[in-house]
């Protein structure tokens, strides 16, 4: 997580953390005091006071709930018993096993899994071989890169994107196009033109017909 420094901080302990105005400090933990959340800066560790920053908002960063409410969030359906997020929907999360650390957790079909955010000694973020100064950067990464191996499952930030109910069935021609039956909720991810929409379902990603679909109220 990522902090945006409000005031100039002159520290006056040796495990505090100095700053300037407008600094993007590093949050490493937010556990230890509800006043004082340690941070990084330049290579450098300490705390810092939180009324002094301002954390960067972010929809997918859920703080210290469990792992089994973060399955319960991603996992939620609608009326219809359809699932309410796409894949790759996610979470970041503070971890339950290691308290100062982080957790990722992401819908992939009918469950959710989880992922440790792991710290090499020199400060940067992983997930597997590729590492990042933050963790934001590494979430931006599995944006475009998959989160999970073997499969193409790519983070989607909550609530961005568009839903539609398929009002007919539609039976894919090519390997371009996605199908679906009526009552189907399909993820929008793209409006290509006036006639075709991009689209996902079911971990299938396609191009449709918009004239075949029902955009769902936000």
């Amino acid at each position: 997580m990522e902090a945006i420094a409000k005031h100039d901080f002159r520290a006056t302990a040796d495990d505090e953390l100095s700053f300037a105005k407008n600094n993007i400090l590093k949050i490493l933990s937010m556990d230890d005091d509800q006043n004082w959340f340690k941070a990084e800066l330049d290579g450098k560790e300490g705390y810092v006071p939180n009324n002094y920053i301002e954390m960067k908002p972010h929809p997918w960063f859920a703080g210290k709930i469990p792992r089994l409410e973060a399955e319960r969030r991603l996992l939620e359906k609608d009326a219809r018993g359809n699932y309410i997020h796409p894949d790759g929907a996610f979470l970041l999360r503070n971890s339950e096993s290691a308290p100062g650390e982080f957790s990722i957790s992401v819908k992939v079909r009918e469950a959710v899994q989880h992922f440790k955010v792991l710290r090499d000694g020199v400060g940067k973020y992983y997930l597997w071989v590729d590492k990042y100064n933050s963790v934001n950067d590494l979430i931006e990464f599995h944006k475009t890169s998959s989160v999970v191996r073997g499969q193409n499952i790519k983070l989607v930030d909550l609530g961005k994107k568009k839903r539609a109910t398929a009002q007919y069935e539609f039976k894919a021609e090519t390997e371009e196009e996605l199908g679906f039956s009526k009552g189907d909720v399909v993820t929008i991810l793209e409006e290509v033109d006036s006639n075709w929409w991009k689209g996902e379902l079911h971990g299938q990603e396609g191009l449709f017909p918009a004239a075949y679909v029902r955009v769902l109220d936000s």
